[in-house]
Formats: C-alpha cells, sequence, structure tokens
C-alpha cells in the first residue's frame, strides 16, 4: 500500500515524489484515513519535514502539509512539532505562520488527532494558501507545481 512505499519515497524521481505528497496531503484533509493510519500518515510527514539539509523528501512533506493545512488545528501538539523544523519558516514561510495561527485556535487542548498520532508513535522528543512555499517547490520543476496541484 501506499504507506509501505514511503521507505521507497528518496529513490522517487522529483515530480512523482511531489504528486504523491500531494495525494497524503489529500487524504488526510478529506479524512480518507483515521485512527492509526493517520497517525501514521502524520509521522512520516513529520519525519520527512525533520529531513536536514532539506531536499526531495522534505517537498513531499511540504507538499503533503499544504494539502490540509487548515486542518491542522485539530492536532495542536502536531503543531508545536512543525513549528520547531527551522528550514519550514524559511522554505514556506506562508506555510509557517498558518501553522502558528491554527496552533494559536487551539492552544492548550489535545484534540482527538493528536491522540491518534501519539497513538502511532509521533509522539517523539524534537532535537498559505494555494502556492506556499510555491519557490521551493519550482526551484527544480521548471514551474510546474501548479499544474501538478490540479492533478488531484
Amino acid at each position: 500500500n501506499l504507506f509501505d512505499e514511503y521507505r521507497f519515497f528518496s529513490k522517487y524521481p522529483e515530480r512523482e515524489l511531489r504528486i504523491t505528497g500531494m495525494l497524503f496531503g489529500v487524504l488526510v484533509q478529506h479524512q480518507l484515513v483515521t485512527s492509526i493510519t493517520l497517525g501514521i500518515a502524520l509521522r512520516y510527514i513529520l519525519e520527512a519535514l525533520r529531513k536536514s539539509p532539506p531536499g526531495k523528501i522534505t517537498k513531499f512533506g511540504l507538499c503533503a502539509l499544504d494539502q490540509f493545512k487548515y486542518r491542522l488545528r485539530d492536532w495542536p501538539q502536531y503543531c508545536s512539532h512543525l513549528l520547531q523544523i527551522e528550514h519550514i519558516k524559511t522554505l514556506a514561510p506562508e506555510l509557517y505562520q498558518i501553522i502558528q495561527n491554527q496552533l494559536a485556535q487551539n492552544v492548550g487542548s489535545v484534540g482527538g488527532g493528536d491522540r491518534a498520532y501519539m497513538e502511532a508513535g509521533a509522539n517523539m522528543s524534537v532535537a498559505g494558501a494555494s502556492g506556499v512555499g510555491s519557490d521551493f517547490f519550482n526551484s527544480s520543476t521548471g514551474g510546474r507545481a501548479d499544474e501538478e496541484r490540479n492533478v488531484l
């Protein structure tokens, strides 16, 4: 299945990896994954975003996150983890601001989504709009990110 493929994502061509990131994000956005599977998806996205230095896998994470950015208010702890990843702020400042805003809406509450995220083992210690981070997405794609966003 798609989640079993995660370990091979680093071998995907950039375009296919970006599309896969969008698919991951759409699954989360439209609540097509729940409970443990949702936690696994969120963990994989967080893991991808934590990769340093940022590369193809980070783009996967940013593409996925961009698809469900307005659901982040359901997961305040997840937002806190995301805000600790410094290169999100530099690569996708609009997305970083959205994460901050989503967290501010739920300060102090832990939603059911956070529970699913933690159940999947994603509670690890941590060592805007369409086109968020578009410079990063388009940096080596010849500006095709917008076209590919419309695929789904």
